[in-house]
């Protein structure tokens, strides 16, 4: 365990945020260690994985558990593939390793950053796939009643960039695995108009490792490499609007507008940004990214209030300009809301076997 350290190098925004102490587990016998040195301390908690879909407000006094629980099993039936994966798996190395062991499926997903316990707490999703089409059970602990148990996919209450992990049981339930079910039959998702251009409409070949390998190039050209440039990808969740609305700023901008299909659609934020001609807009140290409206980058010396007001800056702009208020992907963490409110988890442990 290490007291009074620096968070930077678990938030992929790469924020000097210092934390009390950080516990960095690797096993569950390191995780009811830590449990029970909560209990003694009285202190509060907050569990990350890669900290790559928040943003840290401030020093915490409390403890910071680093999730590195690795393991990954591979069963199959007739049917199906069945990844049984332990929660701190690198999400991006998991898409790789299924495409490297012939398991194909997951290709859409490829190279999101965080671990795979984020990626089902945030429900990830790309080029017209989400996790929560895999998803077959989560093993997790409840910290309140000190037990382990298995939530089934329809418990999870999955909807676009949510799970019910993402706030309702935010900090109660540890996820500790993760069971993902792949049909072996084998069906490509080319729902994304430059993936669809770019096979049909130039005859490449359609096989996983073309889908895989035309995506993360797609990726590479627009979103920084977090150790380079902090990020945490895409900020803003894709606004669905109404039919009658959609056609309204399709007259106004058809130039924009004329390759997106309607009914209730869910339009790009980051052609909402790009119309605000917001992009390379600065505040302090943090930057709206030239090549992605929607990623907001540290050039190095941002702070979280730099960030922070530069999220509010981009959601008022572009709520005036189109009456549509942008909703975050990430989450913010304020730890003085947590040490006021969290009291919960505080915590009231009985036996931590």
């Amino acid at each position: 365990m290490i007291k009074y350290n620096s968070l930077k190098n678990f938030n992929t925004f790469r924020l000097d945020i210092y934390a009390e102490y950080i516990y960095i587990i690797y096993s569950i016998s390191d995780l009811k260690k830590v449990l029970l040195f909560i209990k003694n301390k009285k202190k509060i908690f907050i569990l990350l994985g890669k900290g790559s879909n928040i943003l840290l407000m401030k020093n915490f006094y409390g403890i910071i558990i680093i999730n590195r629980l690795k393991g990954i099993k591979i069963k199959q039936n007739l049917n199906f593939w069945f990844l049984n994966v332990y929660s701190g798996e690198i999400w991006s190395k998991l898409v790789d390793f299924s495409i490297n062991n012939g398991i194909f499926g997951l290709e859409n997903l490829c190279n999101i950053p965080g671990t795979i316990g984020s990626a089902v707490v945030n429900n990830i999703g790309a080029y017209g796939l989400e996790i929560k089409k895999f998803v077959y059970y989560i093993k997790v602990f409840d910290v309140l009643n000190n037990i382990f148990f298995y939530i089934k996919n329809n418990d999870c209450h999955f909807s676009y960039r949510y799970s019910i992990f993402k706030k309702f049981l935010y900090n109660r339930y540890i996820i500790i695995k993760i069971g993902l079910k792949i049909n072996k039959k084998w069906k490509p998702c080319l729902l994304y108009k430059n993936l669809f251009n770019y096979f049909y409409n130039y005859n490449n070949k359609i096989t996983p490792i073309n889908i895989y390998n035309k995506i993360l190039d797609l990726r590479n050209k627009k979103i920084p490499n977090y150790n380079k440039f902090g990020n945490v990808g895409s900020i803003f969740k894709n606004p669905i609007i109404s039919n009658y609305f959609f056609n309204k700023l399709k007259n106004k901008y058809l130039n924009k507008f004329n390759n997106i299909n309607s009914n209730n659609y869910r339009i790009p934020a980051a052609l909402l940004i790009d119309i605000c001609k917001l992009k390379g807009y600065t505040i302090g140290g943090a930057e709206i990214y030239n090549k992605q409206p929607l990623i907001i980058i540290n050039n190095g010396y941002a702070t979280s209030k730099d960030i922070f007001l530069l999220f509010n800056f981009i959601r008022k702009n572009v709520f005036i300009k189109f009456n549509i208020l942008l909703e975050l992907e990430i989450k913010i963490i304020d730890f003085n809301i947590l040490n006021k409110y969290n009291y919960l988890f505080k915590i009231n442990y009985f036996n931590i076997k």
